[in-house]
């Protein structure tokens, strides 16, 4: 197929140099065209549009079972050369530049394969991006390979230019001839600076985490690599070979194999740390030579070509040949071209053929299901180890992902051994090049230098401290050895007898990490002891040469006696209102007459409810549709739908819901955050879109998960699970294909691209809020209707769904959620008029446990004791009788349970009956406002506050209450403290006379003001003292000087960077004398916006 190219200029003056970024093997330094003022006019050349949802509905079916390497880009083959394309510039010494810069609208990355390449030497050739933030280069004649093949690696971004530069004197001119325009349509590079970096499954274990810590070395033997023409990518090892020699043979997956020629080689693409974050991408090497590869195994063994530079600091794996399953595996791997993962099998491996069904048998390790993590597309070809570090099988396919627990096959190193008759199709002659036998071999560091025979230095500072009655606390100092990482373990025993060199090793073990560096100071906390028993406990280290250090000084402790436990009381019976809260102790002693100590765990356990207290349980059944959708954008879908009036559920999970429709459904409330909050921009656009991840600001419970943060697709949907794309076709829940793990407010192919709508989100205190305001629908030629609504989640588990004025069709949307895989939902509605009016709300939330404590754990010494706090809620639940046991779980062997009986009766009788209770702001005081219908036994009520940044509430006030009243009362309280608040909320706490207490319901304000002002003192005219008021929209720099009538500096009442808020200062003028003087207010906002200033005139007179 020809293609056809447009070209147009760009103008561009080169003055400036960043930095460089995807680094292949190449001199570095700097394009001509950044250190002089070349002014030139780079012919630009674009690339075809690319139909990315194509491409990823194609990647949806190779994704089955990973046996089709991961791609990511999108091939645009082209021939374009140095004699066809670009432009040449002479320069002043007769040298000469060539430019071209090559465009692929909406591309995340690019890069180049290259048919022809032969560089003169001195000649040097880079790429770079638009904004220079990605350089590569430079290429020399260095890079030149025998076949004149050549690739180039990923820039970020739609545009690359590449700069050729050749000297007047090269004794040939240079070819460059770019075969293949790679358009990235998936961000592997993290172009956008998406927070929570990675497309792979969240279930996957970053390799720097805690559980990679033993596997340090080895992942250094793993990279990703640029295959299949440059568009996609597979994942493989380093292998050793018997001659220990640093060949630098490569293996991977069969099915990944073509062209390698082109290949480029990333290693230590890592984060650098546990957290979720890019890795470096500039340790990679280009070509490569294939050497052997069968497809019964599916093994594939290539020779990288390009040396491997020493800073890399490569390991060669490790390998068994032996047809024996392992105990347990270890894969490390890129899914999905991510940062590097590791997953963990901790049980055997099972001899199979690939899939179960399909190959030869016996030919595959098939592990059934991981334990910790798992692979994806792009993991193919990376190895899984046995315990000892050593390659067994490299990744054929499989079934498992982050929702999937079937498991992946990998071709057994064992077959691939021998399975061929010649070199090309078999390992036995790569790895065991000398023909030793050698059923295994360990992996290889050329820097870890040469052995020795010194152990690290003996441990003499072994002290025992914090003595409990089943613990033991153990500190030492970590000895020094100067061989290769330096102590690589320790061997920590104890006994009941004394431990010499003689009896070490039969002494009982006690597990630790890897050590710390030599003179930091290593803690061990021993438990599970005895009572009352004498311990021994000793030390030895080893080093990567398995030299190990004489045993350490012997120390001895005895253990504390067996604790004694009361708890007071020994039951709780309650009779509450509904919709009441309130905290209650009960409190557990040690009371033993000895040294001892008291673990204890507390718990809720048995938790009942009253027959009728669970809603009806209501589930839509799914009916065929007898209209099919296609799918493609264009093809309008009606469906006959589902819809349950009023109120439903549960789903199996426990998730109810109840809308306005229902006599008990929430209040329609809306809270426009259009003003506050901060607007949506979506990867893809406003129409089949999506937003990268935005923090809750807290913790919420979902299913069977807890999330900190959430993506909105530009059709209706909030997703736990960062989105990759926007799920335009809605369908029923609950429905295991994707998308999985996401509320529903209205899901249906919406269209916020005629510029008219907008999407807000803002994270509140304890709720965090996302707005679509006048979205569309998409339709065949243009978008319809107009759409607002909000999805509103609360801290404490609720969700609310407000639906303020919906024009247009509503027969074509699904609501409701569903859980992370898909098995369990709650369906509101599935394509049936829903909303069924405007100004209407939907409240979803699980069954609520009536009692919690969040106690935990503790140890409680002799002689001692703890109150543990219970807190019940009754919001939502109907009356009746209430049962469950608080439960200690201790230490003690005669009474390991401690059993408090709790019991709450729910009648429906009100002492203090609340009617209403809200808050306005007044400038710098807050006016809260409440009225009750009646009152019994009512002593008061506490005025309780909680501001923005805090975690717990405040008591700020109390409010005398009626005592007994048949008839209605109204109360008002003024808060006048909330200089520098910006967002409060506040409760009251109703206390009876005999001392119980509920919560009423919490009302929140924000205290931004709107714009700087400066208010006029009061009083004025003052004597000898005044206040001044002002207030700040936004966190500023602020002074406010007071001067005299000639200018002079009298007082410099603030001078502090203040948050927004309304804020008043006083000041005492007794030693001034009468006159006129002048306060001046400024204020600098720290985020560059315009400044504020204003004065006002003020009279003393005494």
């Amino acid at each position: 197929m020809k293609h056809f190219f447009k070209f147009f200029p760009v103008f561009i003056l080169a003055v400036f140099f960043n930095s460089q970024m995807f680094g292949q093997v190449s001199e570095g330094g700097t394009p001509y065209s950044f250190q002089r003022s070349i002014v030139s006019t780079t012919p630009t050349i674009q690339m075809p549009e690319v139909d990315v949802e194509a491409y990823l509905l194609e990647d949806e079916i190779d994704a089955q079972t990973k046996n089709i390497p991961f791609r990511f880009g999108a091939p645009h083959d082209v021939e374009l050369t140095i004699k066809n394309s670009g432009e040449w510039i002479s320069l002043p010494n007769g040298d000469k530049l060539w430019k071209l810069r090559i465009y692929s609208p909406g591309a995340y990355t690019l890069n180049l394969l290259y048919n022809d390449f032969w560089l003169p030497e001195g000649a040097k050739l880079f790429l770079y991006n638009d904004d220079r933030t990605d350089i590569i280069g430079a290429f020399t004649h260095k890079n030149n390979k025998e076949h004149g093949e050549f690739a180039t690696g990923l820039t970020r971004g739609d545009a690359v230019t590449l700069e050729y530069y050749e000297p007047s004197n090269v004794n040939y001119p240079g070819i460059i001839s770019i075969s293949r325009v790679v358009h990235g349509y998936r961000d592997l590079l993290n172009t956008f600076d998406v927070e929570g970096f990675g497309s792979s499954g969240s279930c996957n274990n970053n390799v720097n985490c805690p559980e990679g810590a033993d596997w340090q070395d080895t992942k250094r033997s793993i990279a990703m690599v640029l295959l299949s023409g440059g568009t996609r990518w597979c994942s493989g090892s380093l292998i050793n070979n018997t001659n220990v020699d640093m060949d630098q043979l490569f293996l991977t997956a069969n099915h990944c194999l073509g062209s390698s020629n082109t290949w480029i080689f990333m290693f230590n693409y890592e984060s650098p740390t546990c957290a979720n974050i890019d890795g470096p991408t500039n340790f990679t090497v280009q070509g490569s030579t294939l050497l052997a590869s069968n497809a019964d195994s599916d093994f594939g063994l290539v020779r990288i070509t390009e040396g491997i530079p020493e800073s890399y600091q490569v390991h060669w794996a490790g390998w068994d040949r032996r047809d024996i399953a392992a105990d347990s595996v270890v894969a490390i791997h890129h899914p999905s071209g991510d940062i590097k993962k590791i997953s963990f099998e901790w049980d055997p491996v099972v001899s199979d053929q690939y899939l179960g069904t399909s190959g030869v048998p016996d030919s595959h390790w098939w592990v059934t299901s991981w334990d910790d993590g798992t692979t994806e597309p792009g993991s193919s070809g990376s190895p899984i180890f046995n315990y000892n570090h050593q390659i067994v099988g490299q990744l054929h396919g499989g079934y498992a992902s982050c929702t999937d627990l079937r498991g992946d096959w990998y071709g057994k190193v064992s077959m691939s051994w021998d399975r061929g008759t010649t070199p090309s199709t078999r390992l036995k002659d790569w790895l065991d090049p000398g023909n030793t036998g050698a059923l295994f071999l360990d992996g290889w560091d050329p820097t870890v230098g040469d052995p020795d025979a010194v152990p690290p230095t003996t441990i003499t500072d072994l002290t025992i401290t914090d003595v409990t009655s089943n613990s033991m606390t153990l500190t030492w100092t970590a000895p020094l050895d100067t061989s290769y990482q330096g102590t690589m373990e320790y061997y920590i025993k104890y006994s009941e007898s004394p431990i010499n060199e003689g009896n070490f090793d039969a002494a009982m073990d006690i597990p630790f990490t890897a050590p710390k560096e030599a003179g930091e100071t290593e803690m061990l906390i021993v438990e599970d002891l005895d009572f009352s028993t004498d311990y021994y406990f000793a030390i030895k280290s080893r080093d990567f040469w398995d030299n190990v250090s004489a045993i350490s000084n012997v120390p001895t402790e005895t253990t504390w006696g067996i604790p004694e436990a009361e708890v007071n009381p020994t039951s709780l019976t309650f009779t509450v209102p509904a919709g009441s809260s309130w905290v209650s102790t009960v409190n557990l002693a040690n009371t033993s007459a000895h040294n001892s100590t008291l673990d204890y765990l507390a718990s809720i356990e048995n938790i009942s409810f009253p027959t009728g207290a669970v809603l009806m349980r209501l589930k839509p059944v799914e009916t065929a549709n007898l209209v099919e959708a296609s799918g493609a954008k264009g093809d309008d879908f009606y469906g006959f739908g589902q819809l349950i009036e009023g109120a439903g559920g549960p789903d199996d999970f426990g998730y109810q819901w109840i809308d306005s429709d229902d006599p008990n459904g929430p209040a329609f409330v809306w809270n426009d955050i259009s003003a506050s909050g901060t607007q949506l921009s979506f990867t893809g656009g406003d129409d089949d879109g999506y937003s990268t991840s935005l923090s809750l600001g807290f913790n919420f419970d979902f299913y069977e998960n807890t999330y900190s943060s959430v993506s909105v697709s530009t059709n209706g949907v909030l997703s736990f699970t960062p989105l990759t794309t926007s799920y335009r076709l809605n369908n029923s829940i609950p429905d295991t294909g994707v998308p999985n793990n996401f509320i529903a407010a209205f899901w249906d192919d919406l269209d916020g691209d005629d510029g008219q709508g907008s999407v807000y989100y803002k994270a509140d205190q304890d709720k965090f809020t996302v707005q679509f305001t006048n979205w569309k629908k998409w339709v065949s030629g243009g978008s319809t209707g107009d759409y607002n609504f909000q999805i509103v989640i609360h801290s404490n588990g609720k969700i609310l769904l407000y639906y303020d004025e919906m024009v247009g069709t509503l027969n074509q949307a699904t609501v409701g959620i569903e859980n992370i895989t898909g098995t369990d939902g709650l369906q509101i509605s599935h394509n049936a008029n829903y909303p069924p009016s405007n100004q209407f709300a939907v409240q979803i939330w699980v069954k609520p446990d009536w009692v919690s404590t969040e106690a935990g754990s503790g140890t409680i010494y002799d002689g001692n004791s703890v109150d543990v706090e219970l807190v019940f809620e009754t919001e939502d639940l109907t009356d009746g009788v209430y049962e469950a046991d608080m439960v200690f779980t201790t230490n003690i062997p005669d009474k390991s349970q401690i059993i408090v009986p709790v019991s709450l009766t729910i009648d429906g009788v009100v002492p203090v009956e609340l009617t209403a209770f809200s808050a306005e702001q007044n400038k710098g005081e807050v006016r809260l406002y409440w009225t009750t219908a009646t009152e019994t036994n009512n002593r008061g009520f506490e005025i309780e506050r909680k501001t923005s940044g805090k975690n717990e509430w405040q008591t700020i006030s109390f409010v005398q209450g009626m005592g007994t009243k048949a008839s209605s009362t109204d109360y008002t309280f003024e808060d006048k403290s909330i200089q520098g608040i910006t967002n409060v909320s506040y409760r009251l706490k109703q206390i009876d006379f005999d001392g119980t207490y509920s919560y009423s319901n919490i009302v929140e304000l924000e205290l931004t003001p709107a714009n700087f002002s400066l208010m006029q003192n009061y009083p004025n005219p003052f004597n000898p003292s005044t206040k001044i008021e002002f207030s700040i929209p936004a966190a500023s720099e602020v002074m406010l000087k007071v001067y005299d009538v000639l200018g002079r500096n009298i007082a410099t009442l603030v001078n502090q960077m203040l948050e927004p808020g309304y804020y008043e200062q006083n000041w005492n003028a007794e030693s001034l004398s009468s006159g006129l003087y002048i306060y001046v207010l400024e204020a600098s906002p720290v985020d560059g916006s315009g400044g504020f200033r204003d004065l006002k005139k003020m009279v003393l007179i005494k």
